[in-house]
């Protein structure tokens, strides 16, 4: 898998004109190509063009008790499209279905998973690490996680101590983190609520979207009273949106209006598009193709939000 930025989507980003960002690229001698009057390039060109946006590593955390609302897909979308705006990214997947690990392509069998690491405290995390694409590295999951909660119980294992730490080994290396959680509520999920800075909460237009939110801020706000921690930022994002349909309309609307999530909500929303889930199963992304989408449109602007990435004069 080989991920590209359009150098108009890079121009765009930093505010230049299109004749800026050749510029750069030929003075600099960074690597780009050309496809149907297209130029494009890839992570490694990406780090020296997007060098001004560096910040410290945080923990962004995927999480919603209700499945199908496209959380691991979100997931994976916007951590190669962070390797395309210059960032190192690491994923954390704690799904015991390894739905994420699959769609990269990746033998998890052949890596220690999370159960693993805890069953042999002495085992070094950077084993579990696979890479996934240019710039991108996952720590696999796979069905030996399922056990993780009666695992922690059983044993009185603080899983979120362990986690935090092992994260915090792993910060200097990467410059962002994504963890997507299972859809469930438990031990697991609470050692990632922990981990935080940042909790994405992506939902769709349907009628049971709010209850599962509703349970998840409130399981949310449990857990950091109970840990005696300061509130953690949440973000709300509608995916798979679509202004042709009534329910698209009416939950956006419904979410804007609402008292609590409308502060929540982020500023962008997910359309829906069938490219996504094309080029995913095929062990793909929208950003191997030059070509435009809405996937790719709205997966940038999703992208920046969360990073605090927004348009600005470049002065490199």
């Amino acid at each position: 898998m080989n991920p590209k930025i359009l150098a108009s989507e890079a121009a765009d980003i930093l505010n230049i004109s299109l004749q800026g960002l050749h510029k750069q690229l030929k003075t600099k001698k960074l690597k780009y190509s050309k496809l149907r009057n297209r130029i494009y390039f890839e992570h490694n060109s990406s780090i020296e063009i997007f060098k001004n946006f560096k910040s410290v590593c945080k923990t962004m955390v995927f999480l919603l008790v209700k499945g199908g609302v496209g959380k691991s897909t979100l997931c994976r979308e916007t951590a190669i499209r962070s390797t395309l705006l210059g960032k190192k990214v690491l994923i954390i997947e704690l799904d015991h279905q390894g739905n994420l690990t699959k769609s990269f392509n990746i033998d998890s069998s052949k890596y220690p998973v999370l159960i693993d690491l805890l069953e042999n405290p002495d085992l070094d995390i950077k084993k579990s690490i696979a890479n996934a694409a240019p710039g991108l590295d996952i720590i696999t999951s796979r069905y030996d996680n399922s056990v993780l909660d009666n695992f922690i119980m059983l044993k009185g294992i603080p899983l979120y101590k362990i986690l935090k730490n092992k994260i915090s080994t792993l910060q200097k290396k990467y410059d962002v983190i994504y963890i997507d959680c299972p859809p469930s509520l438990g031990q697991v999920v609470t050692a990632a609520v922990l981990c935080a800075d940042l909790l994405i909460l992506p939902t769709t237009p349907c009628d049971f979207s709010d209850s599962g939110i509703d349970i998840t801020v409130r399981e949310i706000e449990k857990i950091t009273s109970n840990y005696d921690i300061d509130k953690i930022p949440i973000k709300i994002v509608l995916n798979q949106f679509d202004n042709r349909e009534r329910d698209s309309r009416d939950t956006y609307t419904s979410l804007i209006k609402n008292q609590t999530y409308g502060k929540m909500m982020l500023d962008c929303y997910i359309r829906k598009c069938k490219d996504i889930e094309k080029y995913r199963r095929a062990h793909s992304t929208i950003f191997e193709t030059t070509t435009s989408n809405y996937g790719r449109e709205d997966i940038d602007i999703f992208t920046r939000e969360i990073l605090d990435i927004n348009s600005h004069t470049n002065n490199s």
